[in-house]
């Protein structure tokens, strides 16, 4: 982090009058530097900030603090004022004993206000600093319980906050509204806080407000997850219309729709906000099922309808009391959502399924190009899709999560520890958690093999979300509390459901349909696409991708057997599924697909390779044996897979007349 030079920094504290020469030199010996030092720093003060920031940012075992003031600190919120340190003087009793180099402070603004909701939305968290110094004495005019006047402490903010987080915020949020209480009074709990995750917590609302300080936090390995209040509170209680980082702000989009139409006036436009908010309100108050317009209107208007809205009897008054305004604002929001609704993400659920080697992977990378993501490459890590391959040991558990133990140290040296039982989440939540924090890009979760296990078991609650609206949404919703606390964090109580920017993908190999089978109800609610064995994908150049010249001698014949793997599988198709005395007759899924052996340029040894121990092996075992015709792939003389083998190792040619015939009319 060698941007942030702290030699200027310095130099401002050194000139500051808040800071005697003799406790500046005391600042400079805990980073084991002398005056001396400090003044030649000026020659190379890049080497000088670097010797700092590894004191600072890299200390280990950081703890955090809370600084409580009645003083102003709004210009720590201030863009257009630069404030790279604050000396915090007295310092209270409770910080002095923990606090040092390195360690987090909040910058908390305490006080008396005459107005209530003042008072609340004043109070709060001005600042996220890091103490750049010891406590230090600065001066002797006090004794006993008045000593902490003496002590102050200096504090850099290398990122100040946009916003403050107000006490109201703190309050919402169910972890920190049981913060201990400083002399009883809850206003001021901030000065003294014990638990480390409340600290977190707070550490985590900062960064839901301020999301220009992570990459800082990342730097000093303080890593957190967004704000655990639900959005509803921040949404009624924020004091901007639209956070940064936040869902897609309906409300702003039907303003600016409203302006496009011409019918209706400038003051119509902000009543119809108005009409909304209040039509909510009403409907709340009233009702159990809780709406929330602006933040779900899709489930609003498909799921409560305006018929259930306008029937209603408190908003029937409402609406008369008005001149028809709430049904007015509605009629025109359902309007601007279907305008939206032709350039949303409509998630779907889709099954590839065919033949082995068909290409049903090479399906899904093209469908995750086609559907948002146009560089995606299946080689390269991409954080909007998630893949799990399932087999006949997969469980719900293994797709879903489970509660496991967690041992967890309570002191710093971990001599004590205790055991605790922390849900572990797996495939799915994770790809439904990044699915919502991520609403405007599309998420995928990828399942190969999804007939070798049992699916109804594998999903099991969730298979009620498979049903899908118009708009990609989950037609129904369920309870599931572990999965809506990792979702939307702890005292969610949220119901579960398919986001539209959720795509599952499966694949199924036709061949292995009967380890598990999938029941008519699972079934119907994917998509089935058939991948065909016979369709040949081809390069820019329109050649046929994965493709291999074989040649093969023969005692029967004195010229050598060539062929390529094109006309070879397209030919094992065709003799495979014949169903009269010239073929095997056997069902589709016996086929096999272009991608079934993969080759390697410029490499024979492998590709024959392939060929003995893949296709031979499948053709021996999985295809001729399981037939019942007269004909055979293989000469008559040839009894055993052993002895097939051997040939093909010698590079001799193992196929009978009859599939000769097939594979020289394929070439013709």
């Amino acid at each position: 982090m060698e941007e942030y030079n702290l030699y200027p920094v310095l130099e401002n504290i050194r000139k500051s009058k808040n800071i005697p020469e003799h406790l500046f030199e005391q600042m400079l010996s805990s980073y084991n530097l002398s005056i001396e030092e400090f003044e030649n720093g000026k020659e190379d003060p890049i080497q000088l900030s670097n010797l700092m920031v590894e004191k600072l940012f890299k200390k280990e075992d950081k703890k955090f603090h809370t600084i409580t003031s009645k003083e102003n600190f709004i210009n720590l919120t201030n863009k257009d004022e630069h404030v790279p340190f604050i000396v915090y003087q007295p310092l209270n009793d409770h910080s002095r004993t923990y606090l040092g180099i390195g360690d987090i402070l909040f910058s908390y603004r305490n006080g008396q206000f005459g107005d209530l909701d003042k008072a609340l939305n004043t109070r709060g968290i001005y600042g996220l600093g890091i103490a750049i110094s010891n406590p230090m004495k600065f001066r002797n005019e006090h004794q006993g319980k008045d000593e902490y006047k003496d002590y102050g402490v200096i504090v850099f903010y290398p990122f100040k906050l946009h916003e403050h987080l107000s006490v109201r915020d703190i309050q919402l949020n169910p972890d920190t509204i049981n913060l201990t209480p400083y002399n009883g009074n809850r206003n001021d709990s901030l000065q003294y806080i014990q638990s480390e995750k409340h600290y977190n917590s707070l550490l985590s609302m900062t960064l839901y407000k301020n999301p220009h300080i992570k990459e800082f936090l990342e730097f000093m390995n303080l890593h957190v997850e967004k704000s655990i209040i639900p959005d509803v509170l921040w949404n009624t209680y924020k004091q901007t219309e639209k956070e940064e980082n936040s869902d897609f702000d309906y409300k702003s989009g039907f303003k600016e729709w409203l302006k496009e139409q011409p019918e209706i006036k400038p003051k119509t436009q902000s009543n119809y906000i108005s009409a909304i908010n209040t039509l909510e309100n009403i409907w709340n108050k009233h009702h159990k099922i809780k709406i929330h317009i602006w933040i779900e209107p899709f489930y609003v208007k498909n799921h409560i309808g305006k018929e259930a809205l306008f029937n209603d009897s408190y908003i029937k008054q409402l609406n008369d009391s008005q001149n028809n305004s709430q049904s007015s604002a509605i009629n025109y929001y359902f309007k601007f959502l279907a305008c939206l609704k032709d350039n949303q993400i409509r998630g779907i659920n889709r099954i590839y399924f065919g033949a082995p080697g068909t290409g049903k992977s090479y399906n899904i990378e093209r469908f995750i190009k086609e559907h948002g993501i146009a560089d995606y490459n299946d080689k390269v890590d991409c954080p909007n899709v998630f893949r799990a391959t399932l087999h006949p040991e997969f469980s719900y558990t293994d797709f879903v999560g489970q509660v496991m133990p967690v041992v967890t140290p309570i002191n710093e040296d971990g001599s004590n520890t205790r055991i605790e039982y922390k849900f572990n989440p797996q495939v799915f939540t994770k790809a439904l958690k990044f699915s919502f924090e991520h609403p405007n890009e599309p998420v995928f979760l990828i399942l190969e093999e999804m007939s070798r296990a049992n699916v109804a078991a594998v999903f099991g609650d969730l298979f009620q979300l498979l049903d899908r609206d118009e708009n990609g949404e989950s037609e129904y919703r369920i309870d599931n509390l572990i999965i809506s606390t990792e979702v939307w964090g702890e005292h969610s109580t949220k119901k579960i459901y398919l986001p539209n920017n959720f795509f599952i993908i499966g694949t199924v190999n036709t061949s292995d349909q009967n380890v598990f089978v999938m029941d008519t109800a699972f079934k119907r609610r994917f998509e089935f696409e058939y991948v065909d064995a016979n369709e040949i994908a081809n390069d820019e150049n329109e050649m046929p991708l994965n493709n291999f010249t074989f040649h093969f001698s023969d005692d029967e014949d004195t010229s050598d057997i060539v062929f390529d793997w094109i006309n070879l599988y397209s030919s094992l198709n065709d003799f495979i599924t014949n169903q009269d005395e010239k073929g095997l007759g056997l069902s589709e899924d016996k086929q096999l697909g272009q991608f079934f052996i993969k080759f390697r340029k410029n490499n024979d040894s492998y590709n024959y390779g392939q060929f003995n121990g893949k296709l031979l092996e499948y053709l021996w075992n999985d295809v001729q044996k399981v037939s019942y015709s007269n004909v055979s792939i293989f000469k008559d003389e040839i009894s055993n897979f052993s002895t097939a083998y051997k040939a093909v190792r010698k590079r001799k040619n193992v196929f009978s007349h009859e599939f000769l015939q097939y594979l020289n009319g394929s070439k013709d």
